[in-house]
């Protein structure tokens, strides 16, 4: 009698669903970083959590004696209002709970803002900005004692939609050394992560756009790094005009979003950081006619820019959504 030999049968492995949740993450005013949505970490948020939708909007409308009904004039969206009922606990001891407590509770401030930061399965972040408005806790039992506590967290948000991630795009005259830029030359001239794309000396650009698909308008950040001896760079054909040279190893920076002031700031540039050293404010210099332009929510916009120099400009714009994800 014959013995035949067969590979054992070895089952499909089982299907990967298809359904993932998001990850919340706290970073206080103070630096420390706290994850929400993971209980190995000592802390997380409980069932009724709110913020993370629709924020709350008033209609603005006009009557008339003379006339039924009303007349619509547009929307506003109010401030968002955040509950976070919470559980913290610590398995080490009561000298351990005491500690973790503490340093969570001064996480929150009412006066400095922390960030509230949602994490969907794609990687992207949404990002919100949240200062405490008031706290409750109803003790059952002696906290320290036992090692955990329940919160209920009133939070608010001054400025209601979650930010996306920033999207930034350089355009450089420099020295036209080469396409490809290393990573010495990002650090030593401050070019931002994406591509670099050169312009020829006082030359122009009009064939960049920018694409917002958040839910409301997005309003440009430029910075402009020296040197340069005039620059303009706007939305379309509105620019704004800097009225004075940047010199080598200094920068430029405009928001143009009204509520943060439409500030032009002016100081050193530190390429590592991306950032202004000792800005001062020079906005009274600016021709009160220039144009602070939103890139319109769904649509593509083209940014247009002038320079003169080796300068380099940057653009960074940040969609903003009504609902974290």
């Amino acid at each position: 009698m014959g013995i035949a030999y067969a590979i054992p049968y070895i089952p499909p492995p089982p299907p990967v669903s298809p359904w993932r949740g998001f990850e919340l993450s706290w970073t206080g005013w103070d630096g420390s970083e706290w994850e929400l949505t993971r209980p190995s970490s000592g802390l997380f948020l409980m069932p009724g959590v709110r913020g993370l939708g629709l924020p709350q909007f008033e209609r603005q409308s006009s009557t008339s004696p003379m006339v039924a009904g009303s007349r619509h004039r547009g929307s506003s969206t109010k401030d968002r209002d955040v509950f976070w009922p919470l559980y913290l606990y610590s398995d080490e001891g009561s000298t351990e709970f005491v500690e973790h407590n503490r340093a969570f509770l001064r996480s929150l401030d009412t006066d400095e803002e922390g960030t509230w930061t949602t994490q969907l399965p794609d990687g992207s972040t949404r990002t919100l900005r949240l200062r405490l408005t008031g706290a409750e806790d109803s003790l059952t039992h002696d906290p320290v004692r036992r090692g955990w506590i329940r919160y209920a967290f009133n939070l608010l948000a001054d400025q209601p939609y979650w930010l996306g991630e920033p999207v930034r795009k350089s355009w450089s005259q420099g020295d036209m050394r080469n396409f490809f830029v290393t990573e010495e030359d990002r650090v030593t001239y401050g070019y931002a992560d994406d591509v670099i794309y050169y312009l020829s000396p006082g030359g122009t650009l009009d064939s960049a756009v920018f694409t917002n698909d958040g839910d409301v308008p997005a309003y440009p950040i430029w910075t402009v790094i020296g040197e340069t001896n005039s620059v303009n760079f706007g939305v379309g054909d509105r620019r704004v005009i800097v009225p004075f040279t940047i010199p080598a190893g200094y920068a430029v920076q405009l928001d143009t979003d009204p509520v943060n002031g439409q500030v032009l700031w002016y100081g050193q540039w530190n390429a590592s950081k991306k950032a202004l050293v000792n800005p001062i404010d020079r906005t009274a210099e600016l021709n009160p006619s220039s144009a602070f332009v939103a890139i319109p929510r769904g649509q593509d916009r083209a940014l247009s820019f002038q320079m003169t120099g080796t300068g380099t400009i940057i653009a960074e714009v940040r969609s903003r959504y009504r609902s974290a994800f």
